[in-house]
């Protein structure tokens, strides 16, 4: 998601808290969110035959056969159920019928939608052997920072503070942190709501964490450079160096935080 304005705090949007319908629901999602990308990373484990395309395909109808509907399928226009990037490809990468070659570092970013309550996830994988060592590591950097920004996440914060555990990790680690765009909130049929989760902020700026408030958290990592730009598909965005990405979403209790898209829970 990608801000609108020079400020990505701005209070304009109307946050919409959810309850415990939505929660029951979203359960649900992201359980088959989690099993979705599950299932791809196992086939990239596996160095797998199929075309990014046919992987998609393949995402697709794994989600509908568990009961969810694809969330990106046809959202403002987006081909396909799940963005798939490649090396440079940073997000929003439009499945191709591309074979992936070794050491190729994938991304699956995909949505899913259950009675209208939306999951959103991404991880990062490397298809066969790395090319090198730092793209292993970025990786793990990335998962981590993820997990740092997670931390961050308590009823009385401000959503700054997010930004804040994200971007000082990342930057300890001497990476890159993609700032033009980060996490967001989740909202009925709407995968994209108020408010904007940035991956650099400050623990003083920013709405304050309530209970029902129902955020995707997702930083982007490079290697280096962080300058982005679209190609001419309008979607897919590209990176100087390579990049990694996560995401997961989560539910804010009085006094802990539901990851709904947990894999290791599966």
């Amino acid at each position: 998601m990608r801000i609108e304005n020079n400020n990505p705090f701005s209070t304009n949007g109307l946050i919409k808290l959810k309850d415990q319908d939505w929660l029951d629901k979203q359960r649900v999602a992201g359980k088959i969110a989690a099993r979705t990308l599950l299932m791809l990373q196992k086939h990239i484990e596996e160095k797998t035959t199929l075309s990014v395309l046919e992987l998609n395909n393949l995402a697709e109808k794994f989600i509908i056969d568990a009961g969810g509907t694809a969330t990106f399928k046809g959202y403002k226009g987006f081909p396909a159920g799940v963005c798939i990037s490649v090396n440079k490809e940073l997000v929003h990468g439009i499945p191709k019928n591309q074979t992936l070659q070794e050491g190729d570092v994938v991304s699956f970013d995909l949505g899913v939608t259950y009675q209208g309550a939306i999951a959103d996830t991404a991880i990062t994988c490397i298809y066969g052997q790395p090319k090198s060592a730092r793209h292993v590591d970025l990786i793990n950097a990335t998962q981590e920072a993820l997990n740092k920004g997670i931390e961050a996440v308590a009823v009385g914060k401000r959503i700054g503070a997010i930004g804040y555990a994200i971007s000082k990790f990342a930057k300890g680690k001497g990476y890159g942190v993609v700032d033009k765009y980060g996490g967001h909130g989740l909202d009925w049929n709407i995968p994209h709501a108020a408010p904007f989760v940035a991956n650099k902020g400050s623990v003083e700026e920013g709405v304050r964490i309530q209970k029902g408030l129902v955020i995707a958290i997702e930083p982007m990592l490079t290697l280096g450079s962080t300058n982005t730009r679209t190609l001419d598909d309008g979607w897919t965005v590209v990176t100087d160096d390579i990049g990694a990405h996560f995401e997961h979403s989560l539910f804010v209790h009085e006094d802990h935080v539901e990851v709904l898209t947990d894999r290791s829970k599966l």
